[in-house]
């Protein structure tokens, strides 16, 4: 399974990711500087910019895409070990973004682009990096958002642009597209196919975002009822899957027709969720979210690694950890319930540590937040220069909230009075400040209540 920050996602986050542009590999759910055993760490080539996409076909054969550097190059790189060495296999310095990388096995694969204004590329490798040739693209102004690959023959291309973008697929390796969906009003951007007849395709994972399903080969595509977008998406057959959505880790029997939920956003500490996830045989799930953390005694922030060895029915938490302070994880991949890795990024071959701390999960007892109080995602995010803070209070309190860099300092302070109930709005303007990932942290009653993440651009 690949495990990618959706190319929305990144093209923002492109410049602010090479503090955690690193694989490390610890293990942890201590609060000491060294690394534990389990996890280690291992580094990626010097001054590359941050992946995109990672996928590995076996315990030491893995691929990797990058996003753009300074001078607008992006990378395919390989390791043969495992992670702990990686050499450059494709070089991209047009100025188009390796957006996905999808391999049937350890020398077969494809790549894709994205380029908005001159149109993206589809390569191929039978070789395993050595050498590629480049596919037909679907029309000539075609860029890739997403690509979805069930075989040499079949593959299925979404781009969200009007008029040249939609929803394609291919029998013949890309030789010839047909055109399976377009919408002015509702674009695609990600694809997720169970098997040439079975799919999904959706606008994201913002709110209000659609999602849609086909059981006839994309000849036509049905709104699933009560369905939005996701992070990330799996089935093991054609009934069974489970979906990662912004607050909640759900799955379905029934092919997408309903979905129950597993695991909702445990507010406090730690604040998780599952964005990206790993599904080894029936009962195994990793996952990460890159809002998920853990709050120090001394307010320093820490990436939260989840597991659950029962299908979901009950969760456990992991922190790798070292002297770097990585506040979240993008996205993991798990060959097996021991060997996997994280980016931002973690790595174990023997599993971790072990789960001690149990988290929210549907049946058990809730740590979720209490009915007098919420805090609420900032908007704009990313922002530049100014964003809205939003929170509810069902009785009043006295409130602080403050505003907190990646190392836990603190760099503002919002509010510090006793307020009414009801909904309060709070400008946060950051002027002075650099480019980066804030945290914004609210307390009651000068007790923690909750954390969230948020992205300055300038």
């Amino acid at each position: 399974m690949k495990h990618t920050p959706h190319t929305r996602a990144v093209r923002f986050l492109s410049g602010l990711l090479y503090f955690f542009s690193i694989f490390i590999f610890i293990n942890a759910i201590n609060f000491q500087h060294n690394p534990p055993s389990g996890w280690y760490r291992q580094s990626l080539p010097q001054n590359l910019p941050p992946i995109n996409v990672l996928t590995f076909k076996d315990s030491l054969t893995g691929y990797a895409v990058t996003m753009l550097n300074s001078d607008n190059k992006s990378y395919v790189i390989k390791t043969t070990d495992g992670g702990d060495n990686w050499s450059f296999v494709l070089t991209d310095s047009s100025g188009r973004m390796f957006t996905d990388v999808e391999f049937l096995n350890s020398s077969t694969g494809f790549v894709c682009t994205n380029y908005e204004t001159g149109g993206g590329k589809l390569l191929r490798t039978t070789n395993g990096g050595i050498e590629w040739s480049a596919q037909n693209n679907p029309n000539s102004f075609f860029a890739y958002d997403d690509l979805y690959v069930l075989s040499e023959s079949e593959l299925w291309a979404v781009w969200d642009a009007p008029f040249d973008g939609g929803v394609f697929r291919t029998t013949n390796g890309g030789t010839t597209w047909q055109r399976k969906y377009y919408s002015l009003s509702f674009p695609a951007d990600r694809i997720y196919m169970v098997n040439s007849r079975i799919g999904f395709i959706s606008d994201g994972y913002i709110p209000n975002s659609y999602l849609r399903k086909t059981t006839d080969f994309g000849e036509t595509w049905t709104e699933v009822l009560n369905g939005d977008g996701w992070y990330n998406i799996h089935f093991k057959d054609s009934l069974e899957g489970w979906r990662s959505k912004r607050s909640v880790f759900q799955k379905t029997t029934d092919c997408g027709l309903t979905w129950t939920t597993l695991l909702e956003v445990s507010a406090g500490n730690p604040d998780v969720a599952v964005s990206s996830f790993s599904i080894i045989g029936e009962d195994t799930i990793w996952g990460v979210d890159r809002d998920a953390n853990m709050l120090y005694p001394n307010f320093q922030f820490r990436g939260v690694i989840t597991k659950t060895t029962n299908a979901g029915l009950n969760w456990g938490y992991q922190i790798p950890d070292t002297s770097f302070r990585m506040p979240f994880f993008v996205f993991c991949e798990f060959l097996d319930p021991k060997i996997g890795w994280a980016y931002s990024s973690v790595h174990t071959v023997s599993g971790g540590d072990s789960v001690t701390f149990p988290l929210t999960s549907v049946g058990s007892q809730s740590t979720s937040l209490p009915p007098s109080y919420r805090l609420f995602q900032n908007y704009p995010n990313p922002f530049n220069p100014s964003t809205t803070i939003e929170y509810e209070l069902d009785i009043s309190s006295n409130v602080l909230l403050k505003i907190s860099d990646t190392q836990g300092k603190e760099v503002r302070s919002l509010v510090n009075s006793r307020q009414q109930s009801g909904k309060h709005k709070v400008e946060f303007d950051a002027e002075g400040l650099p480019s980066g990932i804030y945290f914004y942290s609210l307390y009651l009653e000068k007790s923690f209540v909750q954390t969230r993440k948020m992205i300055l651009i300038r």
